[in-house]
């Protein structure tokens, strides 16, 4: 038995056909029928049912079970070859939004030179949906991740490390930006510019719309942060975006939102539980986990 075994059994088991899976992969059929005969004696169990009269297999119950453990063992194997080869490579993967790259790492840049490693850092620039995949998959050694809340997954070591509200943002000559705080619900008149999917902003939003007893009038969605609020400035509309989003420059106003248990922007220093860290790694995890990061 060979990891190419669970291979063959994995594509059988999803094409239910031996000519296609040794199609897949450029083999004879007698290959495929060997391999899964290597599995069924190995572990004691007949694994598909081959109806040869109407050309139909069918996966046992045991079958099942070693498809299920098999995706993982070989998802586990890709990642420990990308993790080594990397490795040799003394390279660092680390992913960053937009919004929280802005506003965090200016303040760990210092000591990240100061540690040596900012020569060997390779930044990704991304979504936290969309980072998060690529934590998962390998593709990324550490990320800085939002959430519309407390981030939660058992395959990830997750560390927060800070926290920040999500407001209005208003054009400065808005009848609006005289106020301090404003209730959602007195918004329902308003026309807004907000994040378009796969941003965090999204579910908060909705959150705040579950609130009420009436829809925003969203007139435009962008991925792009400082288009929504380069149209904010010019009145297209309100905003609504985390705290950390807005500068000084932006010559916008915030309102702090009157609604109490609303969700907040975490922002959460993460990777896989799974991940070995090298020295270099280590460092750089230490830097980024340390308190006077917030």
């Amino acid at each position: 038995m060979n990891t190419r075994d669970f291979e063959y059994f994995l594509e059988l088991t999803d094409t239910r056909n031996f000519s296609q899976t040794a199609e897949k992969f450029a083999v004879s059929q007698p290959t495929i029928t060997a391999a899964i005969k290597r599995l069924e004696d190995h572990f004691q169990a007949q694994l598909i049912i081959r109806d040869r009269r109407h050309h139909e297999i069918s996966v046992t119950p045991a079958g099942e079970q070693l498809a299920s453990h098999a995706a993982i063992i070989l998802h586990q194997l890709d990642l420990a070859k990308q993790d080594i080869a990397w490795d040799q490579k003394s390279k660092i993967r680390f992913g960053l939004p937009p919004i929280i790259g802005s506003y965090l790492f200016p303040k760990i840049a210092v000591d990240l030179i100061a540690a040596g490693l900012m020569p060997q850092l390779e930044t990704f620039e991304a979504g936290s949906a969309a980072l998060l995949d690529q934590i998962k998959d390998g593709n990324l050694d550490f990320a800085l991740l939002g959430a519309s809340g407390p981030l939660v997954d058992p395959e990830l070591h997750v560390i927060q490390i800070d926290t920040a509200p999500f407001v209005i943002i208003t054009a400065e000559n808005d009848p609006l930006a005289q106020q301090s705080h404003v209730s959602f619900a007195t918004l329902a008149d308003r026309q807004f510019i907000t994040l378009s999917e796969g941003f965090v902003h999204t579910r908060a939003f909705s959150w705040f719309q579950q609130q009420q007893t009436f829809t925003p009038k969203v007139v435009y969605r962008t991925g792009d942060v400082l288009l929504l609020k380069r149209l904010v400035t010019q009145n297209v509309g309100i905003g609504f975006l985390t705290k950390i989003a807005i500068h000084a420059d932006d010559h916008l106003a915030s309102l702090k939102i009157d609604e109490p248990k609303q969700p907040a922007f975490t922002i959460s220093f993460v990777y896989r539980q799974d991940r070995v860290l090298t020295p270099t790694m280590n460092r750089f995890a230490q830097i980024l986990s340390a308190p006077k990061v917030v």
